[in-house]
């Protein structure tokens, strides 16, 4: 029997986070091995899981993977811990359109049967926040919505006054709440919050945070009655038929030690992806662009993800040893997979309307431009064909749903060669940058979404081993 909850917010800024990695500590004190989860596409918040537990954190990213194969990842990576702690998206039943629950933590909960703790700000109310539970619980019923945390409490006596009226008027139970205090609030930035490395006092804040939830929770009941039965849950079968496949390609080509970009620039990585190719046996190396002089020695291809490359543009530009490096190796015809951050680090340089640019590696003979607003937000689907030059294990033509979010554009100087049609919609576009034996997009991509994207990432990181 394991126990787990859903931590879902009214709204954006409910205080998801917030709540999630002190009561994660919290748990975690009590012995308990904690598994963290996240929504949707999400690479912030994880960050935050992996520090607070020192354990990796796993994405469910609905409507992007199918789910059956996101109960699978789920009941997988559950299966040595004693609690599962879900971080949901946005507010609860906001998903990818108004016109269903697809891609909410709503429906998520219903997918894997667990009961959900709401958090919203009451800072303001007395009544009304029995109205907004009451309004909760009923908008979808059954309801999977079990207890309430309240956050941006004014003070014990509030607290009492909402949880009386809370509890009479709907019969979902308070468990708690968190006062205000400043000391403890996180920093944003465009794409979201301050990355968990970039908050030097991040562990203070934590044990703030969970000792004050000790105080003002009663975490010893929650405990008690947030319990599910993952043995409920069923998973397919054919998910393992397909990683031996792709084994079996790696077999065939000896092995393969990838090169892995991660640093402050570059730290967008679903932990799912990197294990997975642990798993099926890839060495990982990782390495710094912002402060190695180098690429590791004895690396058959590279791996760039996203990040902030336009925040951290004037480290990344000053290492000029590295860029120049890089150039050469993937000039050479070192394969390469970069995700939009990794993307715009391979362009020539990286510039803002009002100042500077930086010079980047100049792989690719186009520019980064940073925008005023966001360019592209959501999630997407994408159709790629390889080329015939590659001479691949085979040509592949795959279909797969990622996400964009990013306020750069890319000009190019030149007709580039793109592998990659992206939609939305009824908006179509092109992107997937191919130089030599270099992939290079604005799409994040968990693997899961369609294996045969692995493989063809395999099949082009050990294409020079054939």
């Amino acid at each position: 029997m394991k126990k787990g909850m859903v931590i879902a917010g009214a709204s954006s800024g409910s205080g998801k986070t917030t709540l999630s990695i002190g009561l994660m500590k919290a748990l975690q004190k009590r012995g308990l091995k904690i598994q963290p989860f996240k929504t949707g596409p999400d690479y912030i918040d994880p960050m935050f899981h992996r520090k607070v537990l020192g354990t990796s954190s796993y994405n469910l990213p609905l409507w992007m993977v199918s789910d059956d194969r996101v109960k699978y990842l789920f009941k997988k990576r559950l299966a040595d811990a004693d609690v599962a702690v879900v971080e949901g998206v946005m507010g609860y039943f906001d998903g990818r359109s108004v016109k269903s629950l697809e891609g909410s933590t709503a429906y998520l909960a219903e997918l894997l049967d667990m009961p959900v703790m709401l958090v919203f700000n009451a800072s303001s109310m007395s009544l009304s926040a029995a109205a907004i539970v009451k309004g909760f619980k009923e908008f979808r019923e059954p309801s999977k919505i079990k207890g309430v945390i309240l956050n941006q409490v004014n003070s014990e006596h509030h607290y009492k006054m909402l949880k009386e009226a809370i509890e009479s008027e709907t019969g979902i139970k308070c468990y708690g709440y968190f006062p205000k205090n400043s000391d403890i609030v996180f920093e944003s930035r465009h794409l979201g919050l301050l990355q968990a490395e970039e908050i030097s006092d991040l562990n203070q804040k934590v044990d703030v945070i969970s000792s004050q939830i000790e105080k003002t929770v009663d975490v010893d009941a929650l405990l008690e009655d947030f319990i599910f039965l993952d043995e409920m849950i069923e998973v397919p079968t054919d998910v393992e038929d397909e990683l031996i496949g792709i084994k079996q390609l790696l077999t065939k080509r000896g092995s393969l030690t990838l090169g892995v970009a991660r640093d402050q620039a570059f730290s967008f990585y679903y932990d799912e992806n990197l294990e997975t190719l642990r798993e099926l046996g890839v060495k990982l190396k990782f390495f710094s662009p912002m402060k190695d002089s180098y690429l590791p020695e004895q690396i058959d291809a590279i791996y760039l993800g996203g990040g902030y490359p336009e925040v951290f543009a004037g480290q990344l530009s000053a290492n000029k040893a590295f860029r120049e490096q890089l150039y050469l190796r993937l000039t050479d015809g070192l394969p390469c997979y970069a995700e939009c951050g990794g993307l715009m680090y391979l362009t020539d340089l990286i510039e803002d309307l009002e100042s500077w640019p930086y010079e980047m590696v100049g792989f690719y003979d186009v520019n980064t431009l940073m925008t005023t607003k966001l360019q592209r937000f959501g999630l997407v689907d994408v159709h790629l064909e390889s080329p015939e030059q590659l001479e691949l294990e085979r040509t592949y033509a795959i279909d797969y749903r990622a996400h964009e979010f990013h306020k750069s554009i890319v000009v190019e100087h030149q007709p580039i060669d793109k592998l990659i049609l992206t939609k939305k919609g009824s908006r179509k576009w092109q992107c997937g940058y191919f130089r030599k034996h270099a992939l290079a997009t604005y799409a994040h991509n968990h693997f899961y979404s369609n294996l045969e994207f692995l493989e063809f990432l395999i099949d082009l990181w050990t294409c020079r081993k054939k």
